[in-house]
Order: structure tokens, then C-alpha cells, then sequence
């Protein structure tokens, strides 16, 4: 089972990874083109523990998902965390708003980055991923739920 989790998540980061590259190339061909026209694109950016409690405390309508297994929770979780495992998000088997900011955590930071390239490509604009996700929260000392 985590053979063909690590599979699957390398494969994933794989596909984002070429697909930036190309669309690198269009972004240069767009902005060095007179009559390019700006277009809003999906932000999604990595974060440290330090600048996620910063994220929380300026953003009161940010959404928290934990796309752990539901047995990881005992482990603990992030305050107003919901739960998502990122098997529902790699089915497409979840329902979140695409105008809310939304921080996406795990265990480590992997499923949970892969959670994120595969919202952005389902039109998701505003998302975070927890830098080393909740091992790294909780080495820094953060507050944790049981």
C-alpha cells in the first residue's frame, strides 16, 4: 500500500512538473505579446508552520482540510481542520468551494501538495500546503487537538 502510494504521488508530482514546464512557455510567448490579455491564474503556494498561523489569524474565512486517513487523526489535528483523505480528492470525491482559501495539510507535506496541484487543475485558485504538514507543526511546538 505505501508502494503504490509513493507511486502515485511521484507520478502526480511528475505530471505537474511537465506540465509547468510548458506552461512556462506560453506565459513568456503571452507576456512578451503586445496584445496579451492578463488572466487571472490559480495561486497555490507552500508554507511554513509560522506563516500558515500567520494565514489563520489574517484570513477568518480560511478553510483547513486534512487529507490524512481518518485513522492518522489520532495523531492529532489543526483547529477547524475538516477532514478529506486525499484518496477522496484523487477520485474526485469531495465537495469544497472554489472561492474559499483553503490550506491543504497531511502528514508530511507530500499528500497534501498533491492534493493541491490536483485541485488547481479542477479550478481551485486559492490554495496552501503545510510545509512538512502537521510533523513539522507540531516540532515547532503549535497547537495541536486531540
Amino acid at each position: 500500500m505505501k508502494k503504490v502510494c509513493l507511486l502515485v504521488v511521484l507520478a502526480l508530482l511528475l505530471i505537474s512538473c511537465s506540465k509547468n514546464s510548458s506552461n512556462s512557455a506560453v506565459s513568456q510567448k503571452a507576456s512578451s505579446s503586445v496584445s496579451a490579455v492578463a488572466v487571472k491564474a490559480p495561486f497555490h503556494k507552500v508554507l511554513t508552520p509560522r506563516q500558515v498561523m500567520r494565514l489563520i489569524g489574517e484570513n477568518p474565512d480560511l478553510l483547513i482540510v486534512d487529507v490524512r486517513s481518518p485513522q492518522e487523526l489520532k495523531e492529532g489535528k489543526l483547529q477547524n481542520s475538516v477532514l478529506v483523505p486525499f484518496w477522496n480528492i484523487m477520485r474526485g470525491n469531495y465537495n469544497l468551494p472554489k472561492n474559499r482559501t483553503i490550506l491543504l495539510y497531511c502528514a508530511i507535506g507530500g499528500r497534501s501538495y498533491a492534493a493541491m496541484q490536483i485541485m488547481a487543475r479542477k479550478g481551485y485558485t486559492k490554495l496552501y500546503n503545510l510545509k512538512g504538514g502537521i510533523a513539522q507543526w507540531k516540532k515547532e511546538g503549535l497547537p495541536v487537538i486531540y
